[in-house]
């Protein structure tokens, strides 16, 4: 939550910078003001007005008198471009007007004139008043509401297609940064990181202090999203790029801060030691009391978990020295207690679990962060006491709070302390739920993280398919420029010579003067040739790093696909386990085979990831294999006692996409089961056949036996056994077709279409 109220602070720092109407809004007041007070009534002192009253609106330290002067240089502005019908100038002061009427609240206001000036620009053909009237309608509409934050998208959407199209490189890419910013808050991920990036690229064109704001912003994007390598990554780059540039505000603050706490997420404890350092020396430059404490208490932290309690103790005690109210003081006993729980020094820390217990009537209900901080706070070191019942009660009070927030990570918070609390009282069973639901929860936070991984990477790998076929367009204009100025310079020479064969073989000096003329110019030719044969070799340097990198990033993500293949297999087996374990206290024959059954479709499941994870193929697995796998494990669990049976496999070299392997496994698990069952009474021998084969773009599996076969009357129509129904409802969801025929034994057709995996898919539309 901190990190969040930093991201706003700074986008909010950073949103005016960019509000410029000319070049002379990046001259110091004083100059502005001298300059004013010696201009004429012309459209200089317009524009002068205007950059003074920007400046005014931007300074750190505005009160209501700086407004005010901002309103009547705004006004002033505007009368006088009305008497020289100056466009420009009457369409700028409406707009200044409107973020005076913004700085003083009154949004209803500010909104109206800034339609007002959407009007008059349209009217007069002012694209650049249009768009920048679109970005401050904009403004005034809440992301808080779902509607507004996508009607707000919308406006920006507008300017940006006009800067775009007036080729305005500056205001393009703040706009695309802010745009990022609102389609993440629409959960639209992908779109987000295309503007992020492309903002990047022209941000490299404009200046490295824009490049470095686009680096922070992927990287915290990153950091909110749970990807804290490439939260690192472009943080770190971030930082680089304020070194070279000199950057000492508050945003090389931010950045060090978020840095810091990336390395804490990793449990990097020693490296995030200098930028929590780097952090709090910046915002003591700036006596920034928010940031001072965020920093002092991600360094005490770190100490903390590096055994250096002592030092945590000193800062933190410095913080509780430093000026501050109610909010500060609660702030600073919770770091308190936190950092003594770790280290557990439960003895020193029940004093300020005291402290906490005393101020915790006092904090008002509208601050739920801080509730929430010191209902988790006190839970835990009771908790970690063995004060069980004191910590339920604060555990419900937390809990109660996430699940109204929705929030995730404190409904898992709340559940693993559940799950600790249960365990200690003995109940195994409650505390396998808790567990359970902890795990569910962290999943789905894992798969929001993983997904948002898989869209960065495929953003950057078009972000660098697009660089180079861009670089290759560059390349050939500057071969055919080369080519053009050589034809140029031939044709010039021959002109020359033939001017020369005419003339008067008599005029040497005028021919020496020819002849100088012509060696500086190939001069000059060569000088520019060398320079772009460097300018190649380091385009070609900068494009085989960035090959690498993508090489590095894709052999990571097939090892993440592995990992949860990995996982999802171990997962599956522990609920096979767990089905065997309870057909044990079962004293029923059929439940006892029901689970039987559950646990071989389990297994039918759990086949195909281990298969994922042992091949080169993330998302495809070898049907042979599969099916020979699967007919080995259902004929150890159902034939081990019945040796006259046979199985015969005649199946095609055909890969699969996982989406349909589940379903074909669990049909064939079904069939193959029923036919060991039922299919051979009183030990009776005989075989049992499947062929597989793929003509075109569809599979036709058929599974035979020589068995008694169907039953007279029996109808799969009117039939509702589970068996029955999952092949029906399975085959419905391959989109395919399946028909039995009883004719000396049953045979079973399945017949379905082989689909493209999803991300291949995608791949093509894209």
């Amino acid at each position: 939550m901190r990190n969040a109220l930093l991201c706003i602070f700074l986008l909010y720092f950073a949103i005016p910078a960019l509000a410029q109407t000319s070049s002379l809004d990046e001259l110091p007041l004083p100059v502005l003001r001298q300059k004013l007070a010696t201009s004429t009534d012309d459209t200089t002192k317009v524009q002068l007005q205007l950059a003074l009253g920007h400046l005014v609106l931007l300074k750190p330290t505005k009160n209501n008198n700086d407004i005010d002067t901002a309103i009547r240089l705004a006004a002033q502005a505007g009368n006088l471009s009305r008497r020289l019908n100056y466009h420009f100038g009457i369409i700028n002061a409406m707009l200044l007007s409107v973020e005076t009427y913004y700085n003083r609240g009154d949004g209803e206001t500010g909104v109206r004139i800034a339609e007002s000036a959407l009007a008059f620009a349209k009217k007069h053909h002012n694209s650049d008043g249009e768009a920048r009237s679109y970005h401050l309608i904009a403004q005034h509409l809440t992301t808080s509401d779902p509607v507004l934050l996508q009607k707000r998208i919308l406006y920006i959407n507008k300017a940006i297609t006009i800067f775009r199209q007036n080729k305005n490189v500056t205001w393009l890419s703040f706009l695309l940064t802010a745009n990022a910013d609102l389609l993440f808050q629409a959960d639209r991920i992908t779109e987000g990181l295309r503007c992020l990036f492309e903002a990047l690229n022209l941000g490299k064109g404009v200046s490295r202090r824009t490049v470095e704001g686009i680096y922070w912003n992927i990287g915290r994007i990153s950091f909110n999203l749970g990807d804290y390598n490439n939260s690192l990554k472009y943080n770190l780059l971030a930082i680089q790029t304020a070194r070279e540039v000199n950057d000492t505000t508050l945003q090389a603050c931010v950045i060090n801060q978020f840095i810091a706490s990336t390395y804490i997420k990793m449990h990097d404890y020693h490296r995030a030691i200098p930028y929590c350092k780097e952090a709090i020396n910046m915002a003591k430059r700036y006596n920034d009391e928010g940031f001072i404490r965020s920093g002092a208490f991600a360094l005490a932290l770190v100490y903390t978990h590096t055994n250096q309690l002592p030092k945590a103790l000193a800062i933190l005690n410095e913080m509780k020295a430093r000026p501050g109210g109610f909010l500060k003081e609660l702030a600073v006993t919770l770091e308190f207690l936190n950092d003594l729980i770790y280290a557990k020094q439960f003895e020193q820390a029940a004093q300020y679990v005291q402290e906490l217990e005393d101020l915790l009537p006092k904090i008002y209900p509208e601050n739920v962060k801080e509730l929430m901080n010191v209902y988790n706070s006190l839970a835990s070191y009771y908790s970690e006491t063995g004060k069980v019942k004191q910590a339920y009660r604060y555990t419900e009070l937390y809990a109660r709070i996430a699940h109204k927030l929705n929030y995730a990570a404190g409904i898992r918070t709340a559940e693993y302390r559940y799950y600790q609390l249960v365990s200690l009282n003995g109940d195994k069973k409650s505390a396998m739920v808790h567990f359970l639901k902890e795990k569910a929860i962290k999943d789905s936070i894992d798969n929001v993280s993983k997904t948002y991984q898989l869209s960065l990477l495929h953003v950057e790998n078009e972000t660098l398919e697009k660089n180079r076929h861009i670089d290759s367009l560059t390349r050939q204009a500057q071969i055919n420029h080369s080519k053009l100025k050589r034809n140029k310079l031939i044709q010039q020479v021959t002109i020359g010579g033939c001017i020369m064969l005419l003339t008067i073989t008599g005029l040497i000096y005028s021919r020496y003067r020819l002849k100088q003329r012509s060696n500086a110019l190939l001069t000059r030719q060569k000088l520019e040739i060398d320079q772009k044969n460097i300018a190649l070799q380091y385009l070609v340097i900068d494009k085989t790093q960035l090959l690498e990198d993508k090489d590095r990033l894709l052999l990571e993500k097939d090892l993440l696909l592995k990992e949860v293949n990995h996982r999802v297999k171990n997962n599956l087996q522990i609920v096979m386990n767990l089905l065997q374990s309870q057909s044990v206290y079962m004293s029923n024959e059929r439940a006892q085979q029901a689970i039987l059954e559950s646990q071989n479709r389990v297994r039918s499941i759990a086949l195909i990831h281990d298969q994922l994870y042992k091949t080169e193929h993330s998302t495809q697995i070898n049907l042979s294999s599969y099916i020979k796998e699967l007919i080995y494990s259902l004929d150890g669990s159902l034939n081990k006692k019945i040796n006259n049976i046979t199985i015969a496999c005649h199946i095609d070299d055909i890969a699969l996409d996982v989406s349909q392997a589940i379903p074909v496994g669990i049909i064939l698990n079904e069939i193959v089961t029923n036919a060991l069952k039922y299919a051979f009474p009183n030990d009776q021998a005989g075989t049992i056949t499947i062929l597989v084969k793929q003509t075109g773009k569809f599979i036709e599996m058929q599974i035979s036996d020589n068995g008694v076969g169907l039953p007279a009357g029996f109808s799969l129509a009117s039939t509702k056994t589970l068996g029955i129904t999952l092949l029906k409802g399975l085959t419905a969801q391959l989109k395919g077709t399946f028909t039995a025929e009883n004719n000396n034994g049953l045979t079973i057709t399945l017949k379905f279409p082989v689909e493209i995996p999803v991300l291949q898919a995608q791949l093509l539309n894209n």
